[in-house]
């Protein structure tokens, strides 16, 4: 009679065990890897959402900047990780779907070695240029890639930008030069240094620069103009529509992460994005669309994300690494 009691014994504490282990995470920090450098729209989002879940959770969330080999290495960083709810990633559709293509080896497969659990949203790039940069608008800009190859370069501090450089090309027939800058800020002091002409960046770190006037604002990469500045133009009413231009940036967790934890973080941002006020100040600065959802749908998002990407990459040529 003492193995079966034994036996059930053992069943209902590894029932209850797990039970109470998602009722009390977290017990200790979590770690928020963010692919990219400080200053990065990502950068600033994973700061904000940080700081609300620190007061939710009860536990300190801390930002951990893996910046590299167009956001691979930190998402490596998470992939390999203890799925334990612990280590997180804040992501963007670069190492998250592009690379899939764009890389032709990665060490790890975004869809199969990660959990998803939200999107945060979605927004668009912006091309900027130093004031003293020789074309002031798209249409100059197009006009003088034409009439003078080689006489405009663009700075990118991601794979984003740098592939989006490309497909401005062949979208308008042109060729440029492309100077690649591993994070933004080095990107920025260049451009307005005089370093570089032009730059597809994210909206984050760009607007506070083209307020203060020291870079001008030519367009959005989106087709229509963005609420966070609608007087700047859109790519749309250039008539570059052949791709949609815009980054997304979505939370994740490594593969295996228990289902109640996943659940446990869904509902906590979620409920972020639709009550804080700190959520929509900090998206109106990043230039982003709140999206929210549950993990299945970004997981099906982001297998869309994918597919699209190769597509494109076998379409167009492209192949950076």
């Amino acid at each position: 009679m003492k193995k079966p009691l034994l036996t059930l014994a053992l069943v209902f504490g590894a029932l209850f065990g797990h039970a109470a282990f998602g009722q009390e995470y977290p017990s200790r920090p979590i770690r928020l890897i963010v692919p990219f450098g400080p200053g990065a729209g990502v950068d600033t989002l994973a700061r904000g959402v940080g700081k609300l879940l620190t007061e939710r959770l009860g536990q300190p969330v801390v930002v951990e900047n893996r910046p590299g080999a167009g956001g691979n290495i930190g998402v490596d960083t998470v992939a390999k990780a203890a799925p334990d709810g612990y280590t997180l990633l804040m992501g963007s559709n670069g190492p998250l779907a592009a690379n899939v293509s764009l890389y032709e080896k990665l060490t790890f497969d975004p869809a199969k070695d990660l959990t998803p659990i939200v999107l945060m949203g979605r927004l668009p790039m912006i091309l900027v240029a130093n004031n003293a940069a020789p074309a002031g608008s798209v249409s100059d800009l197009v006009r003088l890639a034409k009439s003078s190859p080689g006489a405009v370069n663009f700075g990118a501090s991601n794979t984003t930008a740098r592939v989006w450089i490309d497909l401005i090309g062949r979208m308008t027939d042109t060729k440029s030069e492309t100077v690649q800058y591993k994070n933004v800020g080095t990107l920025l002091g260049d451009l307005m240094g005089g370093q570089i002409q032009y730059a597809v960046e994210n909206v984050g770190p760009s607007m506070p620069q083209i307020r203060a006037g020291k870079i001008k604002a030519l367009a959005v990469t989106s087709h229509k103009r963005a609420g966070f500045a609608p007087e700047i133009p859109s790519f749309g009413e250039f008539g570059l529509t052949r791709y949609d231009l815009v980054v997304w940036y979505a939370l994740f967790a490594p593969k295996g992460t228990p289902a109640d934890i996943v659940q446990r973080l869904n509902a906590e941002v979620n409920k972020m994005m639709r009550d804080s006020s700190e959520i929509a100040q900090l998206s109106a600065a990043i230039g982003m669309e709140v999206e929210g959802g549950t993990p299945q749908q970004l997981g099906e998002f982001q297998k869309a994300e994918i597919a699209k990407w190769d597509e494109l990459v076998r379409t167009t040529g492209i192949k950076l690494y």
